[in-house]
């Protein structure tokens, strides 16, 4: 052989005497486009194994429900705008504040009623009723839907005047 046998040569076989039939790889399409069966729903109807009708789903590229429309069974259209800042989505999470030096889930009950007097006191927090709280943090997120550039800020009021946009991070006052 030579140097003739060291060159890479696929490994495919020339020729599939069992692969699945174009006829039955188009009934398996049609059956996913049109009803939205699974490969046990459609390997039921046409008295085929799921394995196979994965198979061929996966070599026909439609295996993931992701890349069909739930609703209409139609390919997934996404959605994306041509410039940065021309559409960005914004979302404000509230969550309590963790106390100085841990919660009483990391560090007991004891220690973490300590922690939360300790981080009222500090920050001056007090309830309705005169119980101490450590208070609650608001998380501003934005996401630029050309770039999906995303930016997060940590403010102490839900609607803080501060922009909290990804062009102007440093301009706002403090």
């Amino acid at each position: 052989m030579g140097e003739a046998g060291m060159l890479d040569r696929s490994s495919r076989p020339h020729h599939s005497p069992n692969k699945t039939p174009r006829r039955l790889v188009r009934k398996v399409v049609h059956l996913r486009w049109k009803k939205r069966l699974g490969p046990v729903g459609i390997g039921a109807q046409l008295g085929m194994p799921a394995s196979t009708v994965h198979t061929v789903l996966s070599r026909c590229r439609i295996n993931r429900p992701s890349h069909v429309d739930v609703r209409t069974g139609e390919p997934a259209r996404r959605y994306e705008h041509e410039h940065p800042g021309s559409m960005i989505h914004v979302d404000i999470k509230k969550l309590g504040n963790i106390p100085d030096g841990g919660g009483w889930r990391y560090v007991g009950r004891l220690q973490g009623e300590r922690n939360k007097a300790i981080t009222a006191k500090r920050t001056g927090k007090h309830g309705i009723t005169g119980d101490m709280i450590t208070g609650t943090a608001f998380v501003h997120t934005v996401i630029d839907d050309h770039s999906r550039v995303a930016y997060a800020e940590i403010h102490d009021d839900e609607e803080d005047p501060r922009p909290a946009t990804p062009d102007a991070p440093c301009s706002a006052p403090h």
